[in-house]
């Protein structure tokens, strides 16, 4: 049994049930993860995969735990400043010299930041590497092509094959006890950060849809700006519900939601969306890899401007045969590409490149 090491510093609430799958997963093809994690979003969390928790991210640490738990492949899933650049060089340099492999896994180069000289040196940083795993095609894209042999795509991906079983009442009757009498809803899912533009879609929905009883907005996440909770403040068809970690709740609401959208940088939110076969409309920015999920007038829009981005709303809130296109378009898209199936056999397709 090979050993992989997998550094994820900071352990996100829904990873946990999908590295509980991954080491099963892998361990059918003869290799063991072990996560090596400093901090953990949710404690409730139940998890089955082999961990090392708390020990803090240092050279000596790191060399120790290589040698107690005979690592042969060390992924690193973000180059990040924390817990700083001489760690993660050192970490490069002492795996590859041991005769172990070292496998970047991460965003990758996002194809619409284009900048020359960034890119250029996170290639050149790519050469160090003997494997890369992306979130998706997109970011290929941007790596040189001679490293393109090291690349395989583990899709970004959510452990929600099994949500649409938690459903259990009508759209109505879900509505009728969340006390939503509304006949449509637009929600918007993630960590609600400035980047994600949320006060550009307050003002505009409110000034279209006011204190309509026919149509509401709700907001789901942490992290949002206390500029937009006062703007948002005396209406009652938004609601801001913060966190939502109950997975049969946030099934609920995207089941009975008919419109996903995010104004500004799409997250992993957009897998959720594209599950539950709901329309994405966005504004075209500079987004994350996740939004190569979103295929611009098939599965949703990315649009110029707010007012655009607020008319389109409103087009799919009132088109019932358009809205249902988009949706079953979004389906295919995670029947495809967007399952948690393709994200692991990205991991066993680069952990099978060094197979003898």
């Amino acid at each position: 049994m090979k050993r992989v090491l997998l550094l994820y510093p900071k352990m996100l609430f829904y990873k946990v049930s999908i590295f509980n799958k991954l080491e099963e997963y892998l361990r059918q093809y003869g290799y063991e993860l072990i996560i090596w994690y400093t901090s953990i979003e949710d404690e409730n969390n139940v998890k089955t995969f082999k961990s090392i928790e708390g020990k803090e991210l240092t050279i000596p640490n790191f060399v120790f735990v290589m040698k107690e738990y005979k690592i042969d492949f060390v992924i690193n899933i973000l180059f990040k400043s924390d817990p700083g650049y001489l760690f993660y060089i050192y970490i490069m340099f002492y795996t590859k010299f041991s005769g172990r492999k070292i496998i970047f896994y991460g965003h990758g180069i996002n194809k619409q930041r284009k900048n020359f000289l960034n890119n250029s040196l996170l290639n050149l940083f790519y050469f160090f590497f003997d494997g890369i795993i992306l979130y998706t095609p997109n970011e290929k894209k941007m790596i040189w092509s001679f490293f393109h042999k090291k690349i395989t795509i583990a899709y970004n991906a959510l452990d929600i094959d099994h949500r649409k079983s938690l459903i259990k009442k009508s759209k109505a009757e879900l509505k009728n006890e969340l006390h939503l009498d509304f006949e449509k809803i637009i929600l918007t899912t993630g960590r609600l950060q400035k980047r994600k533009k949320i006060d550009l879609l307050a003002k505009e929905f409110i000034k279209k849809y006011g204190n309509s009883n026919k149509i509401c907005w709700l907001l789901v996440g942490p992290e949002l700006d206390s500029d937009v909770l006062s703007i948002i403040k005396g209406f009652d068809n938004i609601f801001y519900l913060n966190s939502v970690y109950d997975e049969k709740k946030i099934s609920e609401l995207f089941y009975i939601s008919d419109v996903y959208c995010v104004p500004g940088a799409l997250g992993i939110g957009i897998v959720e969306a594209i599950y539950w076969g709901l329309p994405i409309v966005t504004l075209d920015i500079n987004h994350g890899p996740e939004a190569y999920y979103l295929r611009n007038k098939i599965n949703g829009y990315y649009l110029k401007n707010i007012d655009l981005l607020i008319a389109t709303i409103d087009s799919l809130l009132t088109d019932e045969g358009m809205r249902l296109q988009f949706g079953i378009a979004a389906r295919n898209i995670y029947k495809k590409e967007g399952n948690i199936s393709k994200m692991f056999s990205g991991f066993k397709e680069q952990l099978e490149r060094f197979a003898l």
